[in-house]
């Protein structure tokens, strides 16, 4: 138990590190562009090399953990996340950041691998929904503590990779508490326990789209987080920093509706909660980038975080429900979606920029949330019909 519960925390330290580099960088777009004198579309692109490593690193995940063992990979990858970090915090070269970030990218992308694999593989399925939704709620510590971070930094006028810096320690910590965690004393549990890598992978249409709404979600909320802030500033004039609370105060709600979420999905099916979510998300987002009403817009941002706190890894959950024994592949799958529409939402959204205003790129936001909501209500009618043990609810050990 004590191996289990020491894995798990390593597991919760790859998204927390993750976060940090992720979540808050819509604030950072400014202050980059004013260091490196280039222009924000220049520096958008930067997020995107950022996922675009994430999804390389996913994919890399799956093959590099099982050649060299996870103790060896999340010593390796967390240190040179670390070395990395403190690279960026003392580069002058807008060059060298494209490149550090990239790096750093790839391989918490592994990481975020070992977490979601180490979950899911250690714990009985009866928990896997609910620490998988309880993995998210890490994530969103980051997303509130590396933003007020950042806040914090720029309005003291300290270098705009202060709060990168932070997350590279975070990294430093995962990789000494790895050094004192007995991985082999789990391995047989590892390689034992739900997921069989011998086992042919069950592929149905279920599963295929909680990939594909995971990817149109992660396509929503990184245009929000890209953009957000400049959008603020542009259609009510707020200065900058202070438009950029609005992504403090989505990351706060967030970790108060992960909580509740995990409380949720012990009681409720997977794929009820998550229809549900979706619904309420596209109402919320079409209010944001349509209000002309400033006073909401606090409110607003704190419902939005709260109702999709636990997204991510809900979609794994949803995915898996959908077969008997989810398998080492159906999970990449799942994941590599993921992380696609996090590497092409701020690219794209970059190119679409000299051509399309922000709030015409902004009302994209809930029109996606509602087709994925739609696509989901379709493939729950199409898919097979499973016993109740795999329609997402606990199921006993």
């Amino acid at each position: 138990m004590k191996h289990k519960i020491s894995m798990t925390a390593i597991s919760f330290l790859c998204n927390i590190t993750m976060a940090g580099f992720a979540t808050q960088f819509g604030m950072l777009i400014e202050p980059i562009a004013t260091a490196f004198n280039a222009s924000t579309t220049e520096v958008a692109v930067i997020f995107s090399l950022l996922n675009a490593g994430a999804l390389a690193g996913t994919v890399a995940g799956f093959f590099v953990i099982d050649a060299f063992g996870v103790k060896r990979v999340t010593v390796s990858c967390y240190s040179l996340v670390f070395l990395f970090a403190v690279a960026m915090y003392l580069t002058h070269s807008f060059m060298m950041v494209k490149i550090y970030i990239s790096l750093i990218g790839f391989f918490a992308g592994i990481g975020l691998c070992i977490a979601g694999t180490l979950v899911v593989k250690i714990w009985h399925a009866r928990l896997h929904s609910t620490l998988l939704v309880v993995q998210d709620a890490s994530f969103n510590i980051g997303g509130v503590i590396f933003p007020l971070l950042t806040t914090y930094a720029l309005s003291q006028h300290l270098a705009w990779s202060s709060s990168y810096l932070i997350a590279g320690i975070i990294a430093l910590l995962t990789v000494t508490l790895s050094l004192m965690t007995n991985f082999s004393a789990s391995e047989d549990h590892l390689s034992s326990n739900v997921i069989s890598k011998a086992s042919p992978s069950e592929w149905n249409i279920g599963i295929l789209m909680g990939g594909f709404g995971l990817f149109m979600v992660m396509l929503s909320l990184y245009t929000f987080l890209t953009w957000g802030p400049l959008f603020l500033e542009h259609k009510f004039g707020e200065p900058f920093i202070k438009a950029g609370h609005i992504i403090t105060e989505y990351w706060s709600a967030a970790l108060v509706g992960a909580v509740v979420s995990a409380i949720v999905v012990t009681r409720v099916s997977v794929r009820l909660f998550l229809v549900t979510v979706l619904a309420i998300a596209s109402v919320i987002t079409a209010v944001i980038v349509t209000t002309e009403h400033q006073h909401w817009l606090p409110y607003l941002a704190y419902g939005y975080g709260f109702v999709c706190s636990a997204l991510y890894n809900t979609f794994i959950a949803y995915g898996v429900s959908f077969v008997k024994k989810p398998s080492s592949k159906n999970i990449s799958y799942i994941l590599i979606a993921g992380s696609t529409g996090a590497m092409v939402s701020p690219g794209l959204t970059s190119l679409l920029r000299p051509y399309l205003s922000l709030q015409t790129i902004m009302y994209a936001i809930p029109l996606f949330y509602l087709l994925t909501c739609l696509l989901l209500i379709a493939s729950n009618a199409m898919a097979p019909t499973k016993r109740a043990e795999y329609d997402g609810r606990p199921r006993a050990a």
